[in-house]
């Protein structure tokens, strides 16, 4: 039986990496590409790109927040987000695959639409082609909004009623 666990965020910190680490390895050893990969291939390949993933965020995103997300006090996910000076933009959200399907997500997501409503400012973020999440950020509202080479960019506005708008 599914017991609902005790979510929570908290700043990342670098003992994290081994984790992180491994949350990429979970995600996407899978993929076309990785996994016709010799195992020792795809760990060395999956730990340099989460390692240059996280320079990459830090470096474009220097005053983002990165959160670490923990279930019962143990980590299960990663959640990044910059506030810029119009939009809100979700950097990352990854979810180990044990814990994905029980709405922690989705949880993290309307926390972050909510604020979205505070502010009246619009949320963004990009999924790469192909990735399943894609439904799930359809179901919360968000839209395409542009497609690049690799990934979808999509799009959340807060409701009319949020600028002081009347509908029709």
């Amino acid at each position: 039986m599914w017991r609902k666990a005790e979510v929570s965020l908290r700043p990342e910190i670098s003992e994290d990496i081994p984790f992180l680490e491994e949350l990429v390895f979970t995600i996407r050893e899978g993929e076309p590409g990785f996994r016709d990969l010799a195992l020792t291939e795809r760990t060395t390949l999956l730990k340099e790109q989460a390692c240059l993933q996280r320079a990459h965020y830090r470096k474009v995103y220097p005053a983002a927040h990165f959160m670490i997300v923990e279930a019962d006090g143990r980590p299960i996910g990663r959640y990044y987000v910059y506030q810029a000076s119009d939009h809100l933009l979700i950097v990352e959200l990854s979810i180990t695959p044990a814990f994905q399907g029980h709405g922690i997500g989705s949880q993290l997501m309307k926390s972050s639409l909510a604020e979205a409503m505070r502010t009246k400012m619009p949320v963004r973020l990009s999924v790469e082609i192909g990735n399943p999440a894609i439904s799930f950020y359809e179901g919360l509202g968000f839209v395409w909004e542009r497609t690049e080479a690799s990934h979808h960019g999509m799009g959340w506005m807060p409701p009319s009623e949020c600028f002081g708008l009347r509908k029709l």
